[in-house]
């Protein structure tokens, strides 16, 4: 049964916002630990994304029907995305601009800037392009089990003892 007063928009508002909030805190993180120049810290953001997402999507399934309709879940993955990936290249423009700017030097090695002087408008950039592109794949990805409502291929098989 169908609830029309579920909004994609406000759903994926509030998870964006939520998955935005995580993402600093997780900077916040590896700021303090030093694990700026690290990739596979900065990976970590990819599973923050993710998991946004998923909430976002588990949320509106609770309050819709059991099969998500596939342009509504990919909707609804890629507002979540957007909102969080926006805000949080924002809060890094902000952060490598006025809080710590002799923090974006440590991300001078990193492949997506090809020896290319950074600046904090090419990191929130990156940052955005890449949270973009992470949230698409994990949209369309989460989407191949939300259209078919969960449905598991060998549930018929039984376990014997």
């Amino acid at each position: 049964m169908k609830n029309l007063n579920v909004s994609i928009g406000r759903i994926g508002l509030l998870y964006g916002l939520i998955t935005c909030i995580a993402l600093i805190i997780y900077f916040m993180i590896m700021r303090t630990f030093n694990l700026t120049a690290s990739g596979i810290a900065w990976g970590m953001n990819f599973f923050l994304l993710f998991i946004g997402i998923l909430l976002a999507l588990k949320d509106y399934r609770s309050k819709t029907e059991l099969n998500v309709p596939y342009l509504e879940g990919m909707l609804l993955g890629m507002t979540t995305t957007s909102i969080s990936v926006a805000s949080f290249s924002f809060f890094i423009w902000i952060y490598f601009t006025s809080a710590d700017p002799n923090l974006i030097l440590t991300l001078q090695d990193n492949v997506l800037f090809l020896g290319e002087e950074i600046t904090p408008t090419r990191a929130a950039g990156a940052t955005l392009i890449e949270g973009v592109c992470s949230g698409l794949i994990i949209s369309f990805t989460i989407m191949q089990y939300y259209k078919a409502g969960f449905k598991l291929p060998f549930k018929e098989w039984k376990i014997q003892r």
